[in-house]
């Protein structure tokens, strides 16, 4: 795990080092344990290492002997040793162990085809000096950062927003960015909350050589199969065995490797596959709780019940029920803000973790991809009701609404991803009133926050299908809340304590797997990850492969609505924010004063979302002053 980041002139002009330093010294924190860089014509690399595999020969940026080939790599890619025992049967010598020997060995073999076949997360960037190309390319999934910027002769990269801030991005905000942002909770990409910054998509590759830049997906999520076949046993062993092998490619390490264990099913099922692959080692795994916390808030006493059973050596963070008091602490830790107030623990739990251990296996992706959360079986029922003639989804529709609670079940019957977003989103964007400065609110008036919708849409949706399936709802998912949300909320956390987070469920051939099964296997008798469970099945106890799903829950609204809450109060009276003229700073300080009598007409979510923001522009104004 490492932080990357390089400057390429389109003029062939010689970039120099100093840009370059400037960024990777805001990456520190990415990789504490070295540095190094590289300067080849129009082509400057940095790079900040986090040492985990060959720690002795895995310096980076990394160039062939010829200097034909030069690249820096943030990620790890479990699939080396076999890609490594390919390239030596062809005549192929290696000089270290590390990963980044082999991406660069198959890319001199194979070329830009290289990407194809890596299994693992990464970010990378690779001048290639016979083409006069650079390439940007970044997993599957997005599980690992990769941001850009192009003013017309230079383009600069970087794992983190902040780096390219010190490289000289402007920070000026991107408009539409503000009100995805506000009706989202996340910034979708490829945009990104700057206006001059954009994020290279998941399966990717950004290809700049003298025609120019060229964007293109090297990797897409495979389509249900309606010939599927396979009984549930053959496919309960089948995924078991996939999972096993994920697990044991992420435990590969020369550092201590621990896990993440809430008590769920998931990150229980990770554990016990570490168990089983660690005879002579106990297993470390880490939980975090809240002190006086409700048991619906607080799930450490299911992760000391699962780690008994499995007998890991088991390490627990208390935290203190007014936690959330620190929170403008954890917004620093952001590239762009994210409306998840569990960002605060997982960074506190990402530091207790690396006292003793490098490296922790979570359970991110499970939900999405084998259909975890509540709201997939409105997705479900709504695949049923497409199946119907027009004149039994009118007569079903009412009672289908019944099934479930929230707007999600209350949209059906839904015909496409954008009724999905528009029933899942945090708010409309006609709420944004209630907040917005007029100036803003006028000018926002004509954006779309779902305009990312229509490529990942004609991207994913098979054509000629009518409605939405589950299969389509998880893969938007995939593409969006995982990416945009999820996975950066544990990078972020994870890097700033200098810790490697692994997620074992997003390795191509698990969501390869999982994306082609039908809906069937994911939920039945309206249960969800009915195939999971089944496979936990064989490695834990029915209390905890049943156990209905908490999710990791931090009682944000009641710290929004404490009367005595200092962060809330100086960002109501800061000039710097009414100086924007984002907000109509009257009319928060009066639903402020709304939310604190207990008023159930406002919004609190859209106030936190409000507030995050808020912060994390205060963070971004003292990184300004510090450079």
């Amino acid at each position: 795990m490492c932080g990357i980041c390089g400057v390429y002139n389109a003029d062939g002009a010689t970039p120099g080092l100093a840009p370059v330093r400037r960024m990777r010294r805001a990456l520190e924190h990415r990789g504490p344990d070295d540095e190094g860089e590289y300067q080849e014509g129009p082509v400057s690399f940095g790079f900040r290492r986090l040492s985990i595999i060959d720690i002795q020969g895995g310096h980076q940026p990394m160039a062939t002997e010829d200097g034909g080939v030069a690249l820096v790599f943030n990620g790890e890619i479990y699939n080396h040793p076999q890609l490594r025992a390919e390239l030596e049967a062809r005549g192929t010598r290696f000089k270290t162990r590390s990963d980044t020997e082999t991406i660069l060995r198959l890319y001199a073999a194979d070329g830009p085809q290289a990407f194809k076949r890596l299994d693992g997360m990464f970010a990378a960037a690779l001048w290639d000096k016979k083409r006069g190309e650079l390439i940007l390319a970044r997993d599957p999934v997005g599980i690992k950062p990769l941001y850009y910027s192009f003013d017309g002769r230079s383009l600069k990269f970087s794992s983190e927003l902040r780096s390219l801030l010190a490289g000289g991005l402007d920070d000026c905000l991107d408009h539409d960015g503000v009100v995805d942002y506000l009706v989202s909770g996340k910034v979708h990409g490829p945009r990104s909350i700057l206006r001059q910054a954009l994020k290279v998509p998941p399966g990717h590759w950004l290809r700049f050589n003298e025609d120019g830049l060229k964007l293109e997906p090297f990797w897409r999520l495979p389509r249900e199969q309606p010939d599927f076949s396979g009984s549930l046993s053959e496919n309960v062993d089948r995924l078991d065995e996939l999972l096993s092998e994920s697990v044991r490619g992420a435990m590969l390490s020369d550092v201590p490797v621990g896990a993440f264990l809430s008590g769920g099913v998931d990150s229980s099922l990770i554990a016990a596959y570490m168990v089983r692959h660690s005879p002579s080692r106990k297993v470390q795994t880490f939980s975090v709780g809240f002190q006086g916390a409700a048991s619906g808030v607080d799930e450490s006493a299911h992760a000391h019940r699962a780690a008994r059973h499995l007998g890991t050596e088991h390490h627990e963070l208390m935290l203190p029920a007014d936690i959330l008091n620190e929170l403008e602490r954890s917004i620093a830790l952001l590239d762009e803000p994210i409306a998840d107030s569990a960002i605060l623990p997982t960074f506190l739990l990402s530091e207790f973790a690396r006292r003793r251990v490098k490296v922790v296996l979570t359970g991110e992706g499970a939900d999405e991809l084998f259909a975890g959360y509540n709201r997939y079986k409105a997705a479900w029922v709504n695949e049923r009701l497409n199946r119907l003639p027009p004149w039994g989804r009118h007569l079903a529709a009412p009672l289908a609404r019944c099934l479930g609670k929230g707007a999600v079940f209350a949209s059906l019957p839904m015909a496409d991803a954008r009724q999905w977003s528009e029933a899942t989103a945090s708010c409309s964007p006609g709420q944004l009133k209630q907040v917005l400065h007029p100036d803003f609110e006028e000018n926002s008036r004509q954006a779309d926050p779902l305009e990312w919708l229509k490529d990942l849409e004609a991207d994913e949706r098979p054509a000629g299908r009518k409605g939405l399936s589950l299969n389509d709802a998880l893969a938007f998912d995939l593409k969006t809340v995982l990416c945009d949300s999820l996975l950066m909320k544990v990078d972020k956390s994870a890097m700033k304590a200098s810790l490697e987070a692994r997620v074992p469920f997003l390795n191509k051939p698990v969501v390869e797997y999982a994306a082609a099964l039908p809906s069937s296997f994911k939920i039945r008798h309206f249960k969800g990850k009915y195939l999971l469970r089944k496979v936990a099945q064989k490695y834990l106890p029915r209390y905890i492969v049943w156990r209905r799903k908490h999710g990791f829950i931090v009682p944000w609204e009641a710290w929004v609505r404490s009367p005595d809450n200092a962060a809330i109060e100086a960002l109501l009276s800061d000039g710097d924010l009414d100086s924007r003229r984002l907000f109509d700073m009257d009319r928060l300080r009066l639903l402020r004063e709304e939310l604190v009598r207990g008023s159930a007409a406002v919004d609190a979510g859209l106030f936190f979302r409000v507030v995050i923001l808020g912060l994390w522009l205060k963070s971004l104004k003292r990184q300004k002053a510090a450079h």
